[in-house]
């Protein structure tokens, strides 16, 4: 998985994805206006309902941080104002995250897809923290960058954070859950997944799958669902593989789901 700019960032592990506070957030977003201009809105409104003005001031600096919201991750927006409901928001808002937070990333497209792969079924704190020292260690050249509570608090939040997506479940210690992805929100992955590689093998290996502990061949299955409900076609003969969409570009998707 690209990204244009990638993080190591505690802040954002720690605080978490604020899922329904951004959808709401997103639901009254001026798109005419630039982000500072709705991030100033959004304080002086608090119309997401924050409990207090300090966590109102986290959530607004957590935007500002995980989104590029002139731009990239425009299409969050406008897939909540064109009335897209909130499960089936949510595992693209993971999926646009994901390509900035390189720290999520690793952590479900690889640690948790792996451990699931291995037959692991319960992931604990101290499980988390030692990737997390393993990562830390080879990033950013020391254990020592962070702090050992540090730690511990980033683990968590990302066990937490893999929950509120629905691919893990468990207070503490915490096991996997049967997710599947949405259908619609897997046809808004097709079309930003063809539009960024142009080419169906690469979409179906692409490991930006493995956010949703889904392996190449569970894709393939899932195509071959869609293209039976006639939602697309997918042909499928030995090595050959050919997906062609409902739609050219992924702009054009967004904009053909109405309310």
């Amino acid at each position: 998985m690209s990204a244009a700019t990638e993080t190591l960032s505690s802040y954002l592990a720690i605080k978490g994805p604020f899922i329904e506070t951004t959808y709401r957030a997103f639901s009254d977003w001026d798109l005419a206006s630039v982000p500072g201009d709705n991030f100033e809105q959004i304080k002086q409104t608090n119309a997401v309902g924050a409990s207090s003005d300090a966590w109102l001031k986290e959530f607004v600096k957590g935007l500002k941080i995980r989104y590029d919201l002139q731009d990239r991750d425009r299409r969050l927006i406008e897939l909540v104002q064109l009335g897209w409901h909130i499960e089936d928001w949510r595992p693209v808002q993971l999926w646009h995250i994901c390509r900035k937070d390189e720290l999520l990333r690793e952590f479900l497209a690889g640690w948790v897809f792996d451990r699931r792969e291995h037959g692991i079924v319960v992931l604990t704190v101290d499980s988390v923290v030692e990737f997390l020292h393993a990562l830390v260690r080879e990033r950013l050249g020391s254990v020592d960058a962070w702090k050992d509570n540090t730690f511990r608090r980033v683990a968590t939040g990302l066990l937490k954070t893999a929950s509120e997506f629905g691919l893990l479940r468990g207070r503490n210690n915490k096991e996997f859950e049967a997710y599947r992805l949405p259908e619609q929100s897997m046809l808004y992955l097709l079309h930003a997944l063809m539009e960024r590689d142009s080419n169906t093998r690469k979409v179906v290996e692409a490991e930006d799958w493995r956010l949703f502990l889904m392996r190449p061949n569970e894709v393939e299955e899932e195509l071959l669902r869609l293209h039976q409900y006639e939602k697309l076609r997918f042909e499928r003969a030995g090595s050959f593989l050919e997906l062609t969409l409902p739609c050219e570009t992924c702009d054009e998707y967004v904009r053909s789901v109405t309310r």
